[in-house]
């Protein structure tokens, strides 16, 4: 059962964060290209020019249109010091189904910046294709695409490339070249596949090349002989590998001026991180403590690490969300979901997972008596009726019912915090401060001055001119007080916390060090107490929820405590605990973009594809998808 807990918490807190912020959608896993009809003209100066016909259907409606992924850089397979380069130009797009031809480009870099890959994205966001099928054709030029030998030349090419979202039920390839081609091979499969293709033959003075049913991962490699000398400009383009330096857009000179400007700002921000916006505490009391009633204590700047606070055996009577806000001046989807699992906990509401799905049912919205927990039932529940539901599934409310709940609860949140006066400057809204401490705030201005002050100091010293070198002059200092000022407002905005706020956070360190060190046998409960849920939303907001589990199924083990907690309805079995890491992980990866496009090419190089060619062993390859 506790494992499928995981599955359904992390669905919650993956809901929260995305519900009404879905990202575009990939290519959809029913595409498939009908008809892939390929044209290759090599003119006598050596370019390529290409034409793609590609008949698209769509495995879904409301999709936009595709891209066409093109290698544009590739390690070159004869020497590995060297890169090989494919000048790609004059690209051109049209849909002779009438389906929109806009596109844009975008150029996609991996492996240090070796291999590239060109994006060729066509179709509007603001339309849809209507039906399920396209045609659109694309025209392009290639530079540096064939290979060089003594008694011929050759193209060598991955024609379809591998990387495509989509199988291809049919290819066909037209090789035109002066003074006609005189030889052909060809290649199909996955990479390094000898598998000759299906169709090949010399028509006329046109190479023609044919395969059917290429599955995802599999391609279509062509090689067509040309007459020597018929060709020039037939060796590859060669480029040494990006250094570190280009790689990221730097010179020497531009070095020596971001260190010494960044030196600078390491120098101011280190001091104010060690001394400015310190908690205050009381004087003289110990960590977590309060002066008695009546007496006015002193109050002192916190100087205390977490490592001085003492462990404390239970949480400070609050609700988990403030404590959750409290502990690292943040307010997140995280402090939602251990709240509506707090309400399961308490009886308010129940957790259902039948398999396919999981909702929420309300059960006692009078669970609910702090304004953040009312604004999250009524939110989620407008009626406030036993027994109405909601779906804990991206995207199964259009209306944006989770997010909508999620914000108002944090807004509402955010006010009690205030109210109980806990905060001398309340923390920034939106989740407060990005970073932990000082020092972290301050090692991000830090990236800030490195390309800002390197992208001025390099721009000045490049153009070696008297008025812009000046202006450098003035310009890195002004840029060293601008981060110095980012630094100061980033680490005031995760607020400053008066002395009652700082024995409270003690409390809420002290109990989360509990949960992060505490051993099942050292566990100590009244017998039929359900401790494993009593702590579970705590254990959800301080980030250790996958170790509570873990400590808890040696509980389980032991007989000491019972594997069905009573606020879940589902499967039952408990062998494998969820983690924490596991909802960090869901969202991080739902808010990703979509990952740039896998480079197919199997490495350029000026090897024959006649003896011993395969499948991803040409130049150029790529693939693409919809959107």
């Amino acid at each position: 059962m506790r494992r499928l807990l995981g599955v359904v918490i992390s669905t919650l807190v993956a809901v929260l964060a995305l519900a009404g912020f879905a990202a575009p959608a990939s290519a959809a896993s029913g595409d498939e290209i009908r008809n892939f009809t390929i044209g290759y003209t090599v003119s006598a100066d050596g370019v390529l020019h290409v034409q793609e016909r590609i008949d698209y259907r769509f495995g879904s409606t409301g999709r936009h249109g595709i891209f066409r992924d093109l290698v544009v850089r590739e390690p070159y397979r004869d020497d590995d010091s060297k890169d090989q380069v494919y000048d790609v130009s004059n690209i051109k797009v049209s849909s002779p189904s009438g389906a929109s031809s806009e596109f844009t480009t975008k150029k996609f870099r991996t492996n240090k910046d070796r291999n590239e890959n060109l994006q060729i994205r066509i179709g509007s966001a603001n339309e849809t294709v209507p039906g399920n099928d396209a045609t659109y054709v694309i025209t392009y030029d290639v530079r540096g695409a064939l290979r060089h030998f003594a008694d011929h030349s050759e193209l060598f090419w991955d024609a379809t490339g591998s990387s495509w979202d989509a199988v291809i039920d049919q290819v066909t390839v037209n090789v035109n070249v002066p003074q006609g081609v005189t030889k052909v091979e060809c290649f199909a499969g996955p990479a390094g596949s000898t598998q000759a293709c299906p169709q090949k033959s010399v028509s006329g003075d046109q190479g023609v090349f044919s395969a059917s049913d290429l599955a995802r991962g599999q391609q279509l490699t062509i090689v067509a002989g040309i007459t020597a000398g018929a060709v020039q400009n037939d060796t590859p383009i060669l480029v040494d590998p990006p250094n570190w330096l280009q790689r990221n857009g730097l010179t020497w000179l531009s070095l020596a001026g971001s260190a010494a400007v960044t030196l600078l700002a390491i120098a101011v921000a280190a001091i104010y991180a060690k001394t400015g916006n310190k908690d205050l505490r009381f004087a003289g009391m110990p960590p977590g403590t309060f002066p008695p009633a009546g007496v006015d204590a002193p109050t002192v700047k916190n100087d205390l690490s977490e490592n001085q606070i003492p462990v404390a055996f239970a949480p400070p009577k609050i609700p988990v969300a403030e404590g959750g806000l409290l502990i690292d001046a943040k307010a997140t989807t995280t402090e939602t979901a251990a709240t509506l699992i707090d309400m399961a906990v308490r009886g308010g509401v129940r957790i259902e997972n039948t398999g396919d799905e999981q909702k929420a049912v309300l059960l006692n919205p009078a669970v609910a008596t702090a304004p953040h927990e009312q604004a999250l039932m009524s939110g989620l529940f407008p009626s406030l009726q036993p027994g109405a539901e909601v779906l804990l599934e991206r995207g199964a409310v259009g209306d944006h019912t989770m997010r909508k709940a999620h914000d108002g609860m944090i807004a509402a949140l955010r006010d009690q915090v205030k109210q109980r006066g806990w905060y001398l400057r309340m923390p920034r809204a939106g989740g407060g401060s990005p970073f932990k401490s000082g020092f972290g705030c301050a090692c991000m201005a830090m990236i800030g001055i490195w390309v800002v002050g390197a992208g001025l100091f390099g721009t000045a010293v490049g153009a070696a001119t008297g008025g812009l070198g000046r202006a450098v002059v003035v310009a890195v200092p002004v840029v060293a007080v601008i981060v110095a000022i980012g630094i100061w407002i980033g680490i005031r905005g995760r607020g400053q916390r008066n002395p009652a706020g700082r024995a409270v956070t003690d409390q809420l360190i002290g109990f989360r060090k509990y949960l992060a060190t505490a051993e099942a046998d050292q566990l100590r409960f009244e017998e039929g107490e359900d401790i494993f849920s009593k702590y579970l939303p705590w254990a959800i907001v301080f980030n250790l929820a996958d170790r509570w589990q873990k400590v808890c199924e040696q509980l389980v083990a032991a007989g000491r405590l019972t594997p069905d907690p009573y606020w879940y309805y589902g499967p039952s079995y408990y062998t494998s605990g969820w983690t924490a890491g596991a909802v960090g992980a869901t969202v991080a990866h739902s808010f990703d973009p979509p990952p740039a496009p896998a480079s197919s090419g199997g490495g350029g190089g000026s090897s024959s594809g006649f003896g011993g060619g395969s499948s991803g062993g040409g130049g150029g390859g790529g693939g693409g998808g919809s959107w």
